[in-house]
């Protein structure tokens, strides 16, 4: 197998990955009143998945400007999906989703429990455990390219 191969397949994977994710976003987020727009989704979906960032950590993750991080968790305070925390030295916020956030937001580790099922059934356990270790050196690997940033 080469290298194209290999990428073309991930594609296919990581393409599935979205529409579902996307499907998903519309069912549950849909246009009522209060809804978020798909900028504050992805917004407040990057806070949730950062844990608890500063406005500053938030920033550079999306590689904004504070002010405008800053703009966009205020608008997501108002529509009550996140909350601000003041840190030990009070200058800075910790930046929370609400259970209002959670009860719309895929179930933890969804995509996961999906893939798994998937492989479960083509796969045997031997194959599993090469998937596996494949997964966990890609995740190593990853871990390492944020340490090294």
């Amino acid at each position: 197998m080469d290298n194209y191969e290999i990428e073309q397949n991930f594609e296919r994977i990581y393409r599935d990955f979205r529409l579902r994710l996307y499907k998903y976003i519309f069912s549950v987020m849909g246009e009522r009143e209060g809804s978020l727009t798909v900028t504050e989704f992805f917004s407040v979906e990057t806070i949730a998945l950062m844990g608890s960032p500063t406005v500053s950590e938030f920033a550079d993750a999306l590689s904004i400007t504070s002010s405008h991080a800053a703009y966009k968790v205020r608008q997501l305070i108002e529509k009550g999906y996140v909350t601000k925390t003041p840190t030990d030295d009070r200058r800075t916020f910790k930046l929370e989703v609400t259970d209002k956030f959670k009860k719309y937001y895929h179930e933890k580790n969804a995509y996961g429990n999906y893939i798994f099922k998937v492989l479960s059934k083509t796969m045997s356990a031997e194959e599993l455990s090469v998937t596996d270790g494949l997964f966990k050196k890609f995740v190593q690997t990853i871990e390492k390219e944020k340490t090294d940033d």
